[in-house]
């Protein structure tokens, strides 16, 4: 018979244990970590991307048959090796004047309480600087714009964040978490060579 120092020094299967405690939360948190370096991969890509195309952009080239905004799905895509669906790529470009109406809204004529906001209910005029017929926030005409034209290029990625542990330390838009990029040029005078 054993006596009970002998029962409570034995420590046979004790590792086994441990590791059923321990190898849950390890693995979780390896999967986070896999996961969150493919999300700044997927980031760099976009990055990288969205440089090109604008560069390829404010010199006027386009494949043929092909527009600028396809070319730039394209270079996502082929560079991204199959991570992102071309389908929930967002792409946005706006042009602009000069870089100072980056992201203004469109500007006051008439501003009846002098708030500096344009109300709608309180009979404020605005002038339509990009011509859609409401007043906005940024002044940007959508559009890949001419030669001279100032073009912000935004690119929008909704990833789907897999690991429990990420959903929780991302912030996310119901399991998503975005990523954007974007890049400012101004289009050579292509049109005038």
């Amino acid at each position: 018979m054993r006596t009970i120092s002998e029962i409570t020094e034995n420590n046979d299967g004790a590792t086994i244990i441990e590791f059923a405690i321990v190898a849950p939360v390890f693995i979780l948190l390896l999967f986070g970590i896999i996961e969150f370096s493919v999300i700044m991969y997927a980031k760099s890509t976009m990055e990288g991307a969205t440089s090109i195309t604008s560069r390829l952009g404010k010199t006027g080239y386009t494949e043929e048959g092909i527009t600028r905004q396809e070319m730039l799905t394209q270079l996502l895509v082929d560079r991204a090796g199959g991570l992102m669906d071309p389908e929930e790529i967002e792409i946005t470009t706006l042009i602009y004047e000069n870089f100072a109406d980056i992201g203004q809204p469109e500007p006051l004529s008439i501003d009846i309480n002098g708030n500096q906001q344009y109300d709608a209910s309180d009979g404020d005029a605005y002038q339509d600087i990009n011509g859609n017929g409401q007043w906005d926030e940024d002044m940007g005409e959508a559009g890949l714009g001419g030669a001279g034209d100032i073009v912000v290029y935004k690119i929008h990625y909704p990833w789907q964040v897999k690991t429990p542990v990420m959903q929780n330390i991302l912030e996310n838009e119901n399991g998503y978490f975005p990523l954007n990029t974007s890049i400012v040029v101004r289009n050579e005078p292509y049109g005038a060579q």
